[in-house]
């Protein structure tokens, strides 16, 4: 893409906000502190300014470290950051429930959906944007979606400007406009606001082992506690243990990180 194609795609995403934002008294803008988020808050200060406020979910079980940059990026940003804490402990529903996977994926709706769903209960749905980061070539569900859509189970308007930018136009923003990325991209190639396994693979949690080991030794530590002594890992058809993670993590940095839905190129 041109430089000036490039500027015409900002230019019209940031129109398009404008005029989308100004039906709403409420404008939240998502930001996980990942890339996505980061550059959709950006055209959205740039939109709206003063109209918007920036939205994080804190799951309890993010990346050391990602939640001290989403308050250092709003703080240069000069918005407002509301921080959804965290209502359901990750740890003691993986004690009732199991380990999440990609067929029993309960952690967005605890960690997630239900938390925000109660934030926005709090005030009034009809009067409320929510602005996300989503992206169709993230995934094969995120292919399907909406741009501007009345979300089902948040009874309120969600809006995803960049949905149909690509990964490299994300990338391009961010170093046309010098903007500062979340450093844990350096160690583990995404931000990660939330550890459960779903979409992780053996070198994901090997990558932790080695960079975070205590906050590691609490995932080894729950799957012990399982009365099924099940696995914390279902990767490719085989059980993968965090506790032999543990003992020697380099062996397991050789697998492919997930860093999109696995079930994408099977189901396209």
């Amino acid at each position: 893409m041109t430089t000036s194609s490039f500027r015409k795609l900002i230019n019209a995403t940031i129109k398009e906000i404008r005029k989308i934002g100004s039906k709403f008294e409420n404008v939240y803008a998502m930001f996980s502190g990942g890339r996505d988020s980061l550059v959709t808050l950006h055209l959205s200060l740039r939109a709206l300014k003063n109209k918007v406020e920036a939205l994080f979910i804190d799951t309890g079980i993010s990346t050391p470290g990602l939640k001290e940059y989403v308050e250092s990026i709003a703080k240069e940003f000069n918005v407002k950051l509301n921080i959804i804490g965290p209502k359901y402990n990750y740890f003691e529903l993986v004690l009732k429930k199991g380990f999440p996977t990609i067929t029993r994926r309960w952690c967005k709706e605890y960690l997630k959906l239900k938390p925000l769903k109660d934030w926005i209960n709090e005030r009034d749905p009809e009067k409320i944007l929510l602005i996300t980061g989503v992206r169709a070539d993230e995934s094969w569900i995120k292919a399907r979606t909406e741009k501007l859509l009345k979300h089902k189970f948040l009874k309120t308007t969600t809006y995803s400007p960049i949905l149909y930018w690509t990964e490299e136009e994300v990338k391009e923003y961010i170093k046309f406009y010098k903007l500062r990325e979340c450093p844990l991209y350096e160690t583990y190639g995404k931000a990660y606001d939330c550890w459960c396994s779903v979409f992780k693979s053996p070198a994901d949690f090997a990558t932790l082992a080695l960079n975070n080991p205590e906050f590691f030794k609490k995932f080894v530590k729950l799957e012990g506690k399982l009365r099924s002594k099940g696995s914390g890992l279902y990767y490719s058809g085989k059980k993968i243990y965090f506790k032999d993670i543990a003992i020697n993590p380099e062996n397991y940095l050789n697998y492919p990180k997930l860093y999109k839905c696995p079930l994408c190129t099977t189901l396209v």
